[in-house]
């Protein structure tokens, strides 16, 4: 069955040495060799895949920061501590997650 939407077709021969090693970096990256390849051509860099705790770890910071966002509208209510210093604490645990999306290419998990 032809692939309407990739219609060429390439056959590659590799050696054993590196059809291993083309499998281990699509296995790490997370892709299928197929989808490895077209990534490369692209010309995408990539990170080894998250690790499974990468997932949990984000839940944890967001929790975090929606902790911390209720504990400032607290604050703010009753003037009980310096609001900006929390929000500077919230920034950071935002400036966090935004480094682990990116370093490890998470899409829609924001």
């Amino acid at each position: 069955m032809e692939n309407r939407k990739r219609p060429v077709k390439l056959n590659v021969r590799f050696t054993e040495e590196e059809f291993a090693a083309l499998k281990q970096k699509a296995e790490e990256a997370g892709f299928s060799m197929n989808d490895f390849i077209r990534k490369l051509v692209a010309g995408k860099e990539f990170n080894s895949r998250p690790p499974q705790e990468a997932n949990r770890l984000l839940w944890e910071l967001y929790t975090v920061g929606s902790d911390v966002r209720r504990f400032l509208a607290k604050v703010d209510e009753v003037r009980l501590a310096d609001a900006n210093q929390m929000r500077k604490v919230l920034a950071h645990v935002y400036l966090a997650v935004d480094k682990i999306v990116k370093f490890y290419h998470i899409e829609g998990e924001k």
